[in-house]
């Protein structure tokens, strides 16, 4: 018999209002013959969760909350050596692992979405020593991002995220980094912004980085060119409008599978972004676990 866990993230305080955990349950019913419910209550939970659903014999594990839930949840199966199969419903404000799969971003579209599926390969991206799902970015930029107060992420959603990454790069003249790309030293690099992505959806811009594919084993290394804030403007909303950030002339693209970065300015004060939360500090090693996991997808 096949088996589900459902873990549901309660903080969006949609679950008694629209009756999430039966609507789900009854979408997952059509493809397993178990299915257990567990919700989370506090952080840590969707990665701790993993080792219950091997306790109950589960083939799959399936999430339900935003980017932060996601996160967890893959940094508990991709320690796995044989992972169980993954799947999850967007309710975060970014989604991007979502955009990127094809899974409808509305709740209502998902479950109807998700009535008919297949099983997509998946890359997961390391980090020292953590896992993520879509995009680690670093500098001043991500910085800014990461300190972005509750309040204004509850009151403007992805606009604080872009109002303190732009008020970053105008007022930071940017650091200097040294990267290694598949053991291959480039030239040092000073810059405001360095991004690491998966796929082709960065910061619920769809195309940001266009060949980028869920399941083609690289890692997509994007470095802001230094240049002054208003040409960097101008270009970047235009290339948005294009989608095709990464091809923009003061956007240096490399594809690798290992990348290494250091610094010689303050290196333990600079600190990461991961998958939309604060990381690890300077030096950081990347690498690529290629189709890591299988995660359920609307079949086409």
């Amino acid at each position: 018999m096949s088996g589900c866990l459902l873990v549901i993230n309660p903080s969006s305080g949609k679950e008694n209002k629209d009756g999430l955990s039966e609507k789900i349950s009854a979408m997952l019913s059509k493809h397993f013959d178990r299915i257990e419910l567990r919700y989370t209550e506090k952080a840590g939970d969707a990665e701790a969760f993993v080792d219950l659903a091997k306790d109950l014999n589960m083939d799959t594990y399936f999430v339900v909350g935003g980017d932060g839930t996601v996160n967890e949840a893959i940094n508990g199966l991709a320690k796995m050596e044989n992972p169980l199969k993954f799947g999850f419903l967007p309710m975060g404000t970014v989604n991007d692992l979502a955009r990127a799969l094809g899974i409808p971003l509305k709740l209502e579209d998902a479950l109807s979405a998700l009535e008919h599926i297949t099983w997509q390969p998946l890359d997961v991206g390391q980090i020292n020593d953590q896992y993520f799902m879509n995009v680690v970015a670093l500098g001043e930029i991500p910085y800014a991002v990461n300190h972005t107060s509750s309040e204004e992420k509850s009151k403007f959603g992805f606009f604080a995220y872009l109002k303190d990454g732009f008020n970053a790069l105008i007022n930071d003249e940017g650091q200097t980094y040294h990267i290694k790309l598949d053991g291959e030293e480039l030239d040092a690099i000073t810059t405001e912004i360095i991004l690491v992505a998966l796929t082709n959806s960065v910061g619920s811009v769809e195309q940001m980085v266009a060949d980028a594919r869920v399941d083609d084993g690289l890692l997509h290394l994007l470095v802001l060119k230094d240049t002054n804030a208003l040409e960097i403007g101008q270009e970047a909303l235009q290339n948005l409008f294009d989608g095709n950030v990464s091809q923009a002339n003061n956007v240096s693209y490399y594809k690798g599978q290992h990348i290494e970065i250091t610094s010689d300015d303050k290196s333990d004060d600079i600190e990461s972004n991961v998958d939309g939360d604060p990381g690890p500090t300077l030096p950081l090693e990347l690498s690529i676990l290629p189709s890591k996991l299988k995660v359920m997808v609307p079949k086409a």
